[in-house]
């Protein structure tokens, strides 16, 4: 295990591939939830970065020292089975709605770049979702090694182009509100976490219980979350140069990319279709754990994934608005029973794993 084992880099490349899909990548999520709070953004997502470093952190340790990427027995005590089931699949139905939106995202973006119709996009989703996770936690950790990486470069580029250039402002007129349902900037960076929580918890829990140590699963849950929080932070700072504009946009970084050149707009659409992608995969490989296995498993597969597809014809911008967040404070008690599992799993005198690796190494 420790020679084919997943390296620190690799732990924090599936990390961030969670979190970085179309909400993310796009702009229209930390808009949403940070951007449109101005001079406060700064500080709301120095905050929430700091959470994902600590939560990627807890939920490493817990994984690597239970042996386990189950949702329910990361966050509620072996001792209470029917409990951590109930979670478990709680958790499950609460991350096929990242699915949802994805399909939805798909669909927005091929109607803003190529205004071809949104129910092609989020299908084409779908149907390569499936198919990679039909083939099991290798086939995802085989196509994140070189995407993450790649993914990152572009949206760095892309945001400190956005950054360099002088903009005019477009004075579009539209008046820069946040959800009704996240309206102030503590609450909205609380949300944004336990939101993604969701997702960060069964996916990093994987990769940590196939890292070559403890010490790797640390150290690269907790650099997946920094770069999460310094990436989110250089996208606040790009989009809030025109606010009119990114509220106006569904994507507004890749509509910043359209006023700065068309090569940089191709490529950044077609790293952002694979953001979505990638978000989509990782979280729904994650619904599917929960699925028995057998000989109808891919059916089911593809039956809840097509589901998904239907559900998301709502529209991403709404999804954001309103799923987000809803999700989020769902999402507040799978923090609190993180943290509480967390800190009575250690206090006990527990984390054998931990131990045994630094005597052998």
């Amino acid at each position: 295990m420790k020679n084919k084992g997943l390296n620190a880099f690799g732990v924090a490349f599936l990390y961030i591939g969670t979190i970085m899909g179309a909400g993310f990548a796009s702009g229209r999520e930390v808009w949403q939830f940070f951007g449109c709070f101005g001079p406060n953004a700064v500080v709301g997502v120095i905050f929430a970065g700091v959470l994902f470093i600590v939560v990627g952190i807890m939920t490493a340790m817990l994984a690597r020292n239970l042996m386990t990427n189950d949702m329910g027995r990361i966050l509620v005590s072996e001792h209470n089975q029917k409990l951590a089931q109930i979670i478990g699949y709680f958790m499950a139905t609460i991350l096929f709605t990242v699915l949802i939106t994805m399909s939805a995202a798909g669909g927005a973006f091929v109607y803003q770049q190529y205004m071809i119709p949104r129910p092609v996009g989020g299908i084409l989703i779908i149907l390569l979702v499936v198919l990679t996770v039909l083939g099991g936690f290798q086939r995802i950790r085989g196509i994140f090694r070189w995407l993450i990486p790649l993914l990152l470069v572009v949206v760095l580029t892309t945001v400190l182009a956005i950054l360099g250039k002088a903009l005019p402002l477009t004075n579009i007129g539209m008046e820069i509100c946040p959800s009704p349902l996240a309206p102030n900037w503590p609450l909205a960076a609380i949300l944004y976490v336990s939101y993604n929580i969701l997702a960060v918890i069964p996916v990093v829990a994987t990769a940590s219980i196939h890292a070559k140590t403890t010490r790797h699963a640390v150290l690269g849950a907790g650099m997946g979350g920094t770069i999460l929080g310094m990436l989110a932070l250089l996208l606040v700072l790009a989009m809030q140069k025109d606010m009119e504009f990114s509220q106006a946009m569904d994507m507004p970084i890749l509509a910043f990319t359209q006023r700065l050149d068309s090569g940089l707009n191709g490529v950044y659409g077609f790293m952002l279709f694979f953001a979505i992608y990638a978000s989509a995969t990782t979280n729904y490989y994650a619904v599917t754990t929960k699925i028995k296995e057998g000989p109808r498993k891919k059916w089911w597969v593809l039956f809840i994934a097509l589901a998904g597809f239907l559900i998301g014809l709502v529209g991403f911008s709404n999804v954001v608005a309103y799923m987000f967040p809803v999700i989020g404070f769902l999402g507040m008690g799978i923090l609190l029973l993180l943290t509480r599992r967390f800190f009575g799993y250690f206090l006990a005198g527990k984390g054998a794993v931990a131990r045994k690796e630094t005597v052998e190494n």
